[in-house]
């Protein structure tokens, strides 16, 4: 796995990417039609340093964009608007485009990985090139007062093109796009305050139609927990066929297992109590350990809290 966002929810718990005050009922993510911009960050891993901002200039964005290990950042001066409201920022390594003037815009996600690293292909030890879009949830309920936690997106992928030449290892070299979500200790009097799991959406795994399950700790560089149903725990249609595919599924009984089993292999060992933790924060995007040409499409994203009558 990897860096996880070099711990954005872990160590910048209200950081300035914006929060989300959740009420009962109420929508979790912000700005879900990604129509306000992006923070940009540094790309060197191990913290979150600001160099811009990809705006409409609507309002202050509520996102970062994250480009860990990347050897081309975008450069927001390059960004242009399209006729349909949509602006669009690339360079020879990735594309991001959002906030189209239409009912329903889409977030295109987009990246050359075999430009970022060039010939030979990446080694296994090497680190490797991130895309992802990141969010906190400032105050979401503890998980024991919900009763549902609604998730749903579409998701279509338009490229994925195996750019290796006779030295592609699929034990070290994948193209994967994913959503995580954090379950986090968000309790300031419990002695594990601020720790946390990683909670796994697959969307896409280059190596398998759907993605396989991973329950281990991450090995990327955090050392937490990470809880990935496989693939066919969101949608019965594959990515892999490049159609618009619907992932959905209420998450909360999926977030329960995920921090049992994570206490039964002793993770979050310093509280045990349910009633500590939230859903903290989320990103999503490409991990691109391999040399792949990649883009994918993303609508209608949407996490919905739904509180217990009586938690």
């Amino acid at each position: 796995m990897t860096i996880r966002a070099s711990l954005l929810l872990l160590l910048g718990l209200f950081s300035s990417t914006g929060s989300v005050v959740a009420a009962p009922g109420q929508e979790l993510i912000a700005d879900r039609e990604f129509r306000l911009g992006f923070i940009l960050w540094e790309p060197k891993p191990g913290r979150h340093v600001r160099y811009g901002e990809l705006t409409t200039g609507a309002a202050k964005p509520v996102w970062g964009l994250s480009q860990w290990s990347s050897r081309f950042p975008l450069n927001a001066a390059e960004a242009y608007k399209s006729a349909d409201g949509s602006l669009t920022c690339s360079n020879l390594a990735k594309l991001l485009q959002f906030g189209a003037g239409t009912t329903n815009p889409v977030l295109v996600l987009a990246a050359d990985s075999s430009i970022e690293y060039g010939l030979p292909a990446r080694n296994a030890k090497d680190p490797w090139v991130h895309l992802l879009v990141e969010q906190e949830f400032a105050e979401s309920p503890p998980l024991p007062e919900l009763a549902e936690a609604r998730f749903r997106v579409e998701a279509r992928l338009a490229r994925s093109r195996n750019r290796h030449r006779d030295d592609y290892s699929p034990d070290r070299h994948a193209a994967q796009f994913q959503i995580f979500f954090t379950v986090q200790n968000r309790n300031r009097q419990s002695a594990g305050f601020g720790d946390l799991l990683w909670f796994g959406v697959p969307v896409y795994d280059n190596r398998d139609r759907f993605a396989k399950e991973f329950k281990a700790r991450d090995f990327g560089g955090t050392a937490k927990f990470i809880f990935t149903p496989g693939g066919e725990t969101y949608a019965k249609v594959s990515a892999h066929d490049g159609n618009w595919i619907t992932l959905e599924r209420d998450l909360l009984p999926l977030m329960r297992e995920a921090l049992e089993t994570a206490w039964k292999r002793g993770f979050l060992a310093a509280s045990k109590n349910p009633a500590d933790y939230r859903i903290g924060g989320m990103n999503m995007g490409w991990e691109l350990p391999g040399s792949f040409d990649v883009e994918m499409q993303v609508r209608g994203l949407s996490l919905k809290v739904i509180p217990r009558v009586n938690p």
